[in-house]
């Protein structure tokens, strides 16, 4: 029976799952995906204004900023009369109460609000000939992937220029190991 042939050590497969995840992590934050989009736009104008307000409620008093409830996006008047709304006075939503806020950028999709799809990346294990990454399951990742997913924002897999990186560091680890091999073996020839 033949033993399987193991390209990289499991250490060193765990290297690459590392090198991988940080790469996927670096195209998050500048608006990459790895689907090869990027420059993707938010659908929802309220969304951005949340988001650049730091997911904070709007509230009503102080001076009138560049955001009113009363109008839509396009700058017509919905309801009610002129309010004076002040930015980032209020308390978080919610849902993001007790979570920092790691990214107020709404000129492009950088998946980066709390950031914590982005930390939550990891090497899950090692495989014969390859390695498994994913989320934590307590981090609800499976929803934000697959809501996102519909949108044309992948960020599961590795984009082209990412693989071309992946591999680039896999032969830098293989050739190191030659190198360490051959360091190894001493051919001593006496007459």
């Amino acid at each position: 029976m033949l033993k399987q042939f193991q390209i990289l050590t499991d250490s060193e497969w765990r290297q690459v799952g590392t090198y991988a995840n940080s790469l996927i992590q670096n195209d998050m934050a500048v608006g990459k995906f790895q689907n090869n989009q990027s420059g993707l736009q938010y659908r929802s104008e309220q969304y951005k204004r949340q988001k650049a307000n730091s997911m904070k409620r709007f509230t009503k008093g102080g001076k009138l900023k560049d955001f009113d409830p009363s109008h839509d996006y396009m700058g017509r008047r919905l309801y009610g009369k002129k309010k004076k709304v002040e930015l980032g006075k209020g308390k978080k939503f919610t849902g993001y109460y007790a979570q920092t806020i790691e990214s107020t950028n709404t000129a492009f999709v950088d998946m980066t609000l709390t950031g914590r799809l982005k930390k939550s990346l990891h090497v899950v294990r090692t495989l014969g000939n390859g390695v498994e990454s994913g989320y934590e399951p307590g981090d609800k990742a499976e929803g934000k992937i697959l809501g996102n997913r519909r949108f044309g924002r992948e960020v599961l897999g590795l984009s082209d220029e990412n693989v071309k990186k992946v591999k680039e560091f896999m032969t830098e680890l293989i050739r190191k190991r030659i190198e360490g091999f051959n360091q190894q073996i001493n051919i001593e020839v006496k007459f």
